[in-house]
């Protein structure tokens, strides 16, 4: 393969290395694709069998349907193109339902951040000022940069900044965060308008601004209890309605947690079938694994599933793992290089299908398939257009919230944009004054709390 490889890409014998780069994809990914199907499947029975005592009738029905395409696959080999369109529509309806879920998910960690920094607010001045005493801040400073700066890894010590930064109070104007988010938009100037897209989308979810509507209403439980933490009044509720916000809370994020871990079970599962049906299309000798595979299948298909079927497929994965990015790294430029001669051997059909085969299989399970490739720049118009689009939003958002919400909001966009720091001092000053400067000692508390017991738990660890 390495040699087939090698070739294609000093252009010899494109004739003949052409036909046999096709021949080899289908062999190579029929077994992997097989494989991964396999164990995708096997685990989502499990969790649905040993972990879901029931499934609300939505759920059930898009269970079914995966279990008796995974029946079709096993059963025959011909005939797959319905499994595609079936798929490729189920993969849709997947995909808008963890869009939603997404959202909420966000929406979630945003008032958990209120409601975290309103925990102590209960307590009196004097009980306030007894828990700060046991905080000496110049000591407390320099643990937390030891932490923040112990690591020679650049992007550990990235991840540590954004994660105790995030955390700290917000003192920041609407104006001077507007300014923060137009500078991270001019990194965007010249790259692909999805990209931009992309993090529109990260910043519009983060503060909470982004709604689907598709499926809205469908989870009456989790809606209610988003409707009940968004509709309270931050500036003046009881310790009872804390405390009832908070299971609201709990309530939400188990739910949507449950919901979430199901579908992308299902995704995966959904992809890999997607990809195995598009692949039977293509004549291949079957090898005696893949026969092996379809025979677990029908199994699974009718929830029927032991250990032992798995023993002899255990280990046999990584190889064909590797086979395949041999494969994928010389797909962009087989279609750069060479579509005259994919098109005269009738063969840019198959470069698109394996390129869907090797996007349903990446990482990316969510991925918009019909997106892949896309390359339009974004000018300085199109960021200006997103830049009203998002400061509109925002701009309305904050002026129906809260104080308490409105900051929230600020902390969860700020968490998301390039860090503003250029040395360890800048930090360190940053931290001086809107951790040590923050006047609402319950807040203060909560975060400085917070931050030393994360600290705590990663020395002991």
């Amino acid at each position: 393969m390495k040699r087939l490889i090698h070739e294609i890409h000093e252009g010899k014998n494109l004739s003949q290395n052409l036909v046999k780069w096709k021949e080899e994809s289908v062999s190579v990914y029929l077994e992997y694709v097989s494989l991964e199907l396999t164990f995708s499947a096997y685990m989502l029975l499990q969790e649905i069998v040993e972990e879901r005592e029931t499934l609300a009738p939505m759920e059930k029905a898009t269970v079914d349907e995966v279990l008796a395409a995974l029946g079709e696959l096993g059963e025959k080999r011909e005939g797959s193109s319905g499994i595609v369109q079936r798929m490729r529509k189920l993969r849709c309806d997947i995909t808008d339902k963890m869009d939603l879920f997404t959202a909420y998910t966000d929406r979630l960690i945003g008032y958990e951040y209120v409601l975290n920094r309103m925990e102590l607010k209960y307590l009196t001045n004097k009980e306030l000022d007894a828990k700060l005493s046991f905080f000496d801040e110049e000591a407390y400073l320099k643990l937390l940069l030891n932490y923040l700066f112990c690591d020679e890894d650049n992007s550990v010590i990235q991840e540590k900044l954004r994660f105790v930064l995030g955390q700290l109070p917000v003192h920041m104007t609407k104006n001077k965060l507007f300014d923060r988010i137009r500078e991270s938009f001019t990194l965007y100037r010249g790259e692909s308008k999805s990209s931009l897209d992309d993090y529109m989308y990260m910043l519009r979810t983060s503060a909470m601004v982004y709604q689907p509507q598709k499926y809205v209403g469908k989870y009456i439980g989790l809606e209610s209890a988003l409707r009940e933490i968004e509709t309270a009044d931050y500036t003046q509720i009881s310790k009872e309605e804390y405390d009832h916000l908070a299971e609201c809370m709990e309530e939400g994020a188990r739910e949507v947690h449950s919901l979430t871990d199901l579908y992308y079970s299902l995704q995966k599962t959904v992809n890999c079938i997607y990809a195995m049906a598009i692949l039977n299309s293509y004549e291949s000798d079957e090898s005696s694994l893949v026969r092996a595979c379809r025979s677990i299948w029908i199994c699974l298909s009718q929830k029927e599933y032991r250990d032992e079927m798995l023993y002899p497929l255990e280990g046999r994965i990584e190889q064909k793992l590797q086979e395949t990015s041999y494969l994928e790294s010389i797909l962009p430029e087989i279609k750069s290089s060479y579509e005259s001669e994919l098109r005269e051997r009738e063969l840019l059909s198959f470069y698109d299908d394996l390129l869907t085969v090797a996007n349903l299989m990446s990482d990316s399970l969510f991925m918009d398939l019909n997106r892949t490739g896309e390359r339009e720049c974004a000018d300085d118009n199109y960021i200006r257009r997103c830049e009203q689009e998002l400061f509109a939003e925002l701009s309305e958002k904050m002026s129906e919230v809260s104080r308490p919400v409105k900051k929230a909001i600020m902390a969860q966009v700020l968490n998301k944009l390039p860090l503003a720091f250029k040395t360890s001092n800048e930090v360190k000053e940053y931290i001086r004054t809107n951790l040590f400067g923050c006047q609402d000692k319950a807040e203060k508390i909560t975060v400085m709390t917070l931050l030393g017991e994360v600290i705590e738990q990663e020395m002991r660890d």
